[in-house]
């Protein structure tokens, strides 16, 4: 009887625990943490370090202000559900309506790290949608809760952009050998990452190496940091005295083969993620030596000696077309810097702005709001490196984008690489091309995004 007992016991609690994803707590069940005009109930199996929520309500804020992050509490009884609630005062709406918000996990030392953000893979159970536009956005790696309208919502979140429950931990010894834009002046090299929320971190100048490579005639300046982080956490190296300005100085190496400079890959130290920024591994003692200035630089040494500035008109030929889609230029000349909603539109071919020639730029559609529809085939460009129409000033630029396309109208040969099945659809979601095959969804270049 007691063997019967303990099996029954057993099989209860094993059906109970895997029933806690299927037993969703009610409106009724969440009222009386339903506090604000806005309340998300989300399931997440295992969460070690607590979860906090960031958003409009807030601007987005990164950890050097984690007390606007709103910490989510268990839902009595339903174990592995938490809640939280709250008021969206700051009028920061979607264009579509409403506002945005994501549950982020803390890591290993409490602090907030976009890193354990929302992942790929999450469902929306219950909740409002406005007029047909998704609260789950499934662009990119991660997926974004928008167009949030009073009430409340719950959310399976299957899993994370990075977990920290399952995360290596180490504290990293970073050395780095900075190259000098010129015999006299010291780059200020600063590191930042998804252990520091993406904000500036100086390093620590040691000044006893830097005289000794000095007086043996040795290029660069010695910087060094310790930093807290998980393996697989992604960094960059960027100049901290022009952190407030843009995100532009950063790290260059010399590709011999293309003879020309391309982004910092690591120089055989760290790896490099498929975006571009810099990973963390097992290895903790990490030294750069970057002083040659022929074979490593920072962008703003490779800036003209005399900065020029011009009011650029700008001629755009064989433009692509996107139902009701804005054609707007959009980059880190002043008036803009890398603002959607101050893009420059192009008029009938023509645009006129001001910029120096070194901002970069790029083109995208304004009337979403947001880097959705962005132009694919034309690469971010530098102004002095732009198409110059042949006889014509430097603040004259004819731009020809024939054979580029916006995201959102992707012709078919750019979905080649998707392998069609009888069961594979496609689907537009939210303005957006995808592929769904075999219960995965891929966007038009084939990536798979869900």
């Amino acid at each position: 009887m007691k063997k019967l007992f303990a099996f029954v016991a057993a099989a209860f609690i094993s059906v109970a625990m895997f029933a806690s994803r299927e037993v969703v707590p009610s409106d009724d069940n969440l009222k009386d943490y339903a506090t604000g005009t806005y309340t998300m109930c989300i399931y997440n199996d295992g969460a070690c370090n607590g979860i906090v929520l960031n958003g409009t309500y807030a601007g987005w804020p990164n950890d050097a202000d984690h007390a606007k992050l709103l910490d989510f509490q268990a839902v009595e009884g339903f174990e592995g559900w938490y809640v939280v609630s709250w008021n969206d005062t700051t009028g920061a709406e979607t264009k579509d309506g409403g506002v945005q918000a994501k549950p982020i996990q803390l890591d290993g030392s409490g602090l907030f790290n976009w890193d354990y953000q929302l992942g790929g893979d999450a469902e929306l159970i219950r909740g409002t949608e406005l007029e047909g536009k998704p609260v789950m956005n499934p662009n990119g790696s991660e997926v974004d809760i928008k167009n949030l309208q009073p009430g409340i919502y719950v959310i399976d979140v299957k899993s994370w952009k990075n977990n920290p429950c399952t995360a290596t931990y180490h504290v990293y010894n970073i050395t780095l050998v900075s190259p000098d834009c010129n015999d006299e002046d010291f780059i200020v090299p600063a590191i930042s990452g998804g252990f520091n929320g993406w904000a500036q971190q100086a390093m620590t100048l040691n000044e006893l190496k830097t005289a000794e490579r000095q007086n043996d005639s040795l290029p660069g300046g010695v910087f060094e940091i310790s930093v807290k982080a998980a393996e697989g956490s992604e960094f960059k190296f960027r100049s901290s005295e022009e952190w407030g300005k843009d995100w532009n100085n950063e790290l260059k190496e010399h590709d011999e083969e293309e003879d020309g400079w391309k982004g910092f890959s690591g120089a055989g130290v760290v790896e490099q993620a498929e975006n571009g920024n810099l990973l963390l591994g097992e290895e903790t003692d990490l030294v750069f030596d970057l002083g040659d200035p022929e074979k490593y630089s920072w962008t703003n040494c490779e800036k003209p000696a005399e900065e020029k500035e011009f009011d650029y008109d700008i001629t755009v030929t064989n433009a692509p077309v996107c139902g009701e889609a804005v054609l707007a230029i959009v980059g880190g000349f002043e008036a803009c810097n890398w603002t959607v909603a101050d893009a420059v539109e192009v008029v009938a071919g023509k645009a006129t702005l001001h910029a120096k020639n070194s901002d970069q730029f790029k083109f995208l559609d304004k009337s979403v709001g947001n880097w959705d529809n962005e132009v694919q085939g034309f690469d971010q460009t530098t102004f002095n490196a732009a198409d110059i129409a042949d006889g014509e000033e430097d603040g004259k630029i004819a731009i020809d984008l024939d054979g580029t396309y916006f995201a959102a109208c992707a012709p078919e040969e750019a979905i080649e690489n998707v392998v069609l099945t009888e069961k594979a659809q496609k689907v537009v979601v939210d303005g957006v091309l995808y592929i769904v095959r075999d219960n995965k969804m891929y966007n038009a270049q084939g990536t798979q995004v869900r």
